[in-house]
């Protein structure tokens, strides 16, 4: 077992480069071009071989059988190595070129500046994607996620918020009235409570809000994957539009 880990050609590359594993491509450096380009490298190169001599030996086979006539085929040791080793460095440099661009695509995605707003709070934007995302505490005393597009709080949506906040009490009830009407998924169990998990503020000054639900009895659902998802939407002028029971995903 431990022969066949240091034949591997990315323990061949991390032993070359005295590479740390634990931090390995965890963003795009240099030396990680260097450990892809590598691994790519030695696997053509210990693969190659082994298609080569397979070929050979097909060929040979074939030639004994009088149905083929086969051209014969001038290629030495050299110049099939030639070809195996070209082949490996052009593999190995893309390889490691794709490697890299996804590394930087994903530390930009994963990229956060901070902020502060004097309504909403500690925020955090992602311009990859756009948005900024916050955790302020709902009239409940309870934290829920915020989220929104743009790089930060704007007036419209500090203005919706203050509003949801305003009449928080009243939009719970509707909300939590119309998802516990019969008929909903939970009609079963004796009891049932609705907590806010998630606010999203839409572009378009709509707000929509999920919901985290615990249930009488506890063990309704055989799974996690089971559960439904309520969710409630509201108009920009907080008037409750829809709500709905979400089948999980899959």
């Amino acid at each position: 077992m431990q022969h066949a880990m240091r034949s591997n050609p990315i323990f061949i590359a991390m032993k070359i480069f005295n590479y740390n594993t634990a931090n390995a491509f965890a963003q795009p450096t240099v030396q990680g071009w260097l450990v892809v380009f590598v691994c790519g490298f030695l696997t053509v190169c210990i693969i190659g071989p082994v298609l080569c001599i397979a070929v050979w030996l097909l060929v040979k086979i074939l030639r004994l059988l009088p149905i083929f006539s086969l051209p014969a085929l001038d290629v030495t040791v050299t110049s099939a190595a030639g070809v195996i080793f070209q082949v490996a460095a052009v593999f190995g440099t893309l390889l490691a070129t794709v490697m890299v661009l996804e590394l930087a695509r994903r530390k930009r995605q994963e990229a956060r500046t901070p902020g502060r707003h004097p309504v909403i709070g500690d925020f955090e934007c992602s311009p990859f994607y756009k948005t900024w995302h916050a955790k302020p505490v709902l009239p409940s005393g309870k934290p829920v996620r915020l989220s929104a597009y743009g790089s930060g709080p704007t007036p419209l949506q500090t203005a919706l918020w203050q509003k949801f906040i305003a009449n928080y009490d009243a939009l719970l009830a509707a909300a939590t009235h119309s998802l516990l009407t019969e008929p909903f998924p939970l009609q079963e169990c004796e009891a049932v409570t609705l907590t806010p998990s998630g606010i999203t503020l839409t572009p378009d000054g709509r707000l929509h809000m999920g919901f985290e639900f615990a249930s009488v009895p506890e063990n309704f659902w055989k799974s996690e994957a089971d559960e439904p998802y309520p969710t409630a939407s509201f108009t920009s002028a907080l008037e409750l539009k829809s709500t709905e029971w979400l089948k999980p995903y899959g």
